[in-house]
């Protein structure tokens, strides 16, 4: 750690470890077409509830990914699974946390898709 440096003093005067910030871009992503099919075949240990969920998003409308979190589920069959989520705006106004898997890559603008 350098003392030298005053990026490592936090707002106590203390010196600590310097995290990096990680920084990426808005991305886009669509709905799956057929998500009830996508999650029979690929992603069976998702819930069906989350089909439900799918159904909110508006099919080939694209949404911008704000932020992405890593999320540990328990699936039907009660193991645990690694996954990730996404948080999107909703056609009301709102935000929601979704899983990735509802979703495929549309692009990074929105034009573009």
């Amino acid at each position: 750690m350098n003392k030298s440096n005053s990026s490592n003093i936090n707002s106590t005067g203390v010196y600590g470890t310097r995290m990096d910030t990680m920084t990426n871009g808005i991305f886009y992503v669509t709905v799956r077409e057929d998500y009830e099919k996508a999650r029979q075949d690929y992603f069976p240990y998702i819930a069906a509830a989350y089909t439900a969920i799918a159904k909110n998003f508006s099919k080939g409308k694209p949404y911008p990914v704000l932020a992405v979190k890593h999320a540990t589920l328990i699936a039907d069959d009660e193991k645990n699974v690694e996954t990730s989520q996404f948080l999107v705006p909703t056609e009301n106004g709102n935000f929601i946390w979704v899983q990735s898997e509802i979703f495929r890559f549309a692009g990074v603008e929105p034009g573009n898709i």
